[in-house]
């Protein structure tokens, strides 16, 4: 692979985390404006006016254009969409692996929204590798946390994929044993 399409498949790889956290934020801040106002879930127009408004006036836009990843705005779309409208299907997903006493709604609204977000590209995303969501969304955790969330995010997820994509997460595990 020579410089040219490193730097390219990089800024692509930056774009996609980006992305990711700019959904994570974004699904954050959508809860924050229903927990004050209702308590009730934001519908389809007030997501789709969050993503909007999202895209163009998200954080960074005013500082010098290498100090941020550009945002992919159609993954960024995608992941707000799809983890608003299967929202409940997520939390089975999750609760279904989550300990007795962390269930989904117990949770801290951020790691709630990193966990929502993973578990929609695990369970919508088939053309994005396990290997590459999880360790996304582990990144994506250590902007916000230093402790065990940390371990506690990938530990989740692991447990969602082996139980969505089984046979991926076991193709993973030969292909390393092999390498080893």
């Amino acid at each position: 692979m020579n410089k040219k399409s490193a730097t390219a498949k990089s800024s692509a790889g930056a774009r996609r985390r980006a992305s990711r956290l700019a959904a994570v934020q974004a699904l954050y801040q959508l809860t924050l404006n229903h927990d004050a106002a209702d308590g009730g879930a934001a519908d389809d127009s007030e997501v789709e006016d969050a993503i909007i408004e999202f895209l163009t006036h998200r954080p960074g836009a005013e500082l010098p254009e290498d100090a941020y990843a550009e945002v992919d705005n159609d993954l960024f779309s995608d992941l707000v969409r799809g983890t608003h409208r299967h929202h409940g299907q997520l939390v089975d997903i999750l609760d279904a692996v989550l300990p007795r006493r962390w269930k989904f709604a117990r949770l801290d609204r951020i790691l709630a929204e990193i966990l929502g977000c993973a578990a929609y590209e695990l369970s919508h995303r088939p053309d994005v590798p396990v290997a590459v969501i999880i360790n996304e969304y582990v990144e994506i955790t250590k902007a916000f946390y230093e402790g065990d969330e940390i371990g506690f995010i990938n530990g989740v997820l692991q447990e969602v994929a082996q139980n969505l994509r089984a046979e991926e997460v076991l193709e993973h595990k030969n292909e390393r044993a092999k390498s080893n």
